[in-house]
């Protein structure tokens, strides 16, 4: 096979992807999300978790349950739930989050082979590979590397940071639902050929996107996207 990268995905997926490795002139951007799609589970939930674990979030009162907390933010408002995670490490320094961000991804089990090798894929043809994730921007940049993406190139929910320290000012657009075609606006400033997402969530990006491509689970038939995606056609490939 001339692409074998492209092997492990579904033949409508991998004909999808195939139909636009040919050259062409300008940018070329292809944008993932993180948890659920590059990844199985949840890295920036399993950050808060562990920051949770070790008392480490120094203005939340750890006398009640935290985790609980942020989701009944969530299920308030997802991407303000998801600003409030991130707000809660207001008054850590960035060098210690930064720290054990990196630590928490070089122990992260749930990484995709597959997706990494579609990373590096889309690299050798000249794609610009970004991750537009709603997970703290830290652990995502942590992560990025595991599956061949620049941290420069990985952008996640993050809060202003001054002399150093990690405020509750949330930098926006937080890219979180349509939030995150807004990220790609400012931050990447072309419309990507590719959008990989795994979730409503991902539902705004893979609209903006010319070709949306969607990743589910065998033991998640029943998945809200994976309804969208049938009824659009658009391709599927399941892990």
């Amino acid at each position: 096979m001339e692409h074998e990268w492209l092997q492990p995905f579904s033949p409508d997926f991998r004909a999808a992807v195939e139909a636009r490795l040919e050259p062409r002139a300008g940018r070329r951007v292809a944008c993932f999300d993180a948890d659920g799609t590059l990844w199985a589970e949840d890295i920036g939930e399993a950050f808060l978790r562990w920051l949770i674990a070790g008392r480490l979030l120094p203005h939340v009162d750890s006398g009640h349950d935290v985790y609980e907390e942020y989701e009944r933010h969530v299920a308030r408002d997802r991407s303000e739930g998801y600003v409030w995670a991130v707000a809660a490490m207001a008054g850590l320094a960035e060098a210690d989050v930064q720290m054990w961000a990196r630590q928490l991804a070089a122990a992260w089990p749930n990484q995709r082979r597959a997706m990494a090798g579609l990373v590096r894929g889309l690299a050798r043809h000249g794609f610009e590979v970004w991750i537009v994730s709603a997970s703290n921007e830290w652990i995502v940049k942590a992560a990025a590397p595991s599956v061949g993406i620049d941290p420069a190139r990985a952008v996640g929910i993050a809060t202003a940071v001054a002399d150093g320290v990690i405020t509750d000012r949330p930098i926006r657009p937080v890219p979180s639902e349509a939030g995150k075609v807004d990220v790609i606006r400012e931050r990447i400033g072309v419309v990507p050929e590719f959008a990989f997402g795994d979730s409503l969530g991902d539902l705004a990006m893979l609209e903006h996107a010319e070709q949306p491509l969607v990743v589910g689970r065998h033991d998640q038939p029943g998945a809200a996207l994976l309804a969208v995606a049938r009824e659009r056609g658009w391709p599927v490939t399941l892990f």
